[in-house]
């Protein structure tokens, strides 16, 4: 059996019932592809062995999903401290050298939030794909959502291995110890009835995990976080950062299964021309 026939296989047995057993209609939902800026970085950062040394701006990408019972928020950007040129004070000038960030204060989740006409208090869930600083940096700002995430990206976060630490700044989340959490062990139905599920992912992190959305109009897309950075890797090019080089591989397998079984479609959080070709300024439904 060929590698690839493995993988599928391997990954196939983890397909969950979530991704086909729901006809319901999720009607009256919305959904919002927003960025907190940019990041300047080595493109081999993302595509392992390609394109070593070449400099490649990408989004990154936040949503905000408007469900019928409650506003939920996935992925919170880099920390508003980074704003302007806050970047050095905050993360520090190896990190702000090595990414970086370019960042307005208006294209914080909180200002994208009010553009669509809400607030951080209208925030019953946030959901995070991992806690690195470019996905989870405004946790402090939802001090009254439930903050939904995998328990292992929560052990990895706040006790990283040493190689991988670099990712995490401890400063992102040091006051949100007793925020309410909801610590998953695996895919979660958020509100029970198939619109919002989380799908575990893991590979770059220990506790990586993306979320698919069904929507009446566009249909099923998954909001892919870091399991897949950009439409090379969705075509076979490793992460160019993952903890877990075989996890990634599977659960890139296992997305793509799942969007090809909702005849859906895989969103990314860094690929600059996929996001550009998307709508910002509206709802899809």
């Amino acid at each position: 059996m060929n590698k690839t026939v493995l993988r599928a296989t391997v990954a196939a047995a983890f397909v969950v019932a979530a991704g086909t057993a729901y006809a319901a209609s999720c009607e009256g939902m919305k959904a919002y592809q927003v960025s907190s800026g940019t990041l300047t970085l080595d493109k081999s950062g993302l595509t392992k062995g390609v394109d070593v040394g070449k400099m490649f701006t990408i989004p990154v990408a936040m949503y905000i999903i408007d469900h019928p019972r409650g506003v939920v928020v996935f992925d919170t950007g880099n920390a508003d401290d980074v704003s302007g040129d806050g970047c050095e004070g905050y993360w520090g000038k190896g990190l702000c050298d090595a990414i970086s960030p370019k960042q307005s204060r208006g294209e914080v989740i909180d200002r994208q939030l009010e553009k669509f006409g809400y607030s951080t208090d209208d925030v019953k869930y946030v959901v995070y794909s991992h806690f690195h600083l470019d996905h989870a940096g405004n946790i402090e700002l939802f001090p009254k959502a439930t903050h939904v995430v995998q328990r292992k990206e929560l052990e990895f976060a706040w006790w990283p291995e040493k190689w991988f630490a670099g990712a995490y700044v401890m400063k992102d989340y040091d006051e949100s110890r007793d925020y309410n959490y909801w610590e998953l062990a695996g895919d979660f139905d958020l509100f029970g009835d198939g619109c919002v599920t989380a799908l575990t992912s893991p590979g770059h992190t220990r506790g990586h995990q993306s979320v698919m959305v069904r929507l009446d109009k566009t249909g099923a897309v998954i909001f892919a976080g870091d399991a897949i950075y950009t439409t090379e890797n969705l075509n076979g090019v490793p992460l160019g950062y993952a903890v877990d080089v075989s996890a990634s591989e599977m659960s890139r397998e296992r997305l793509k299964m799942i969007r090809d079984q909702n005849q859906g479609e895989i969103w990314f959080s860094h690929d600059p021309v996929q996001y550009d070709s998307h709508d910002h300024k509206l709802a899809y439904e």
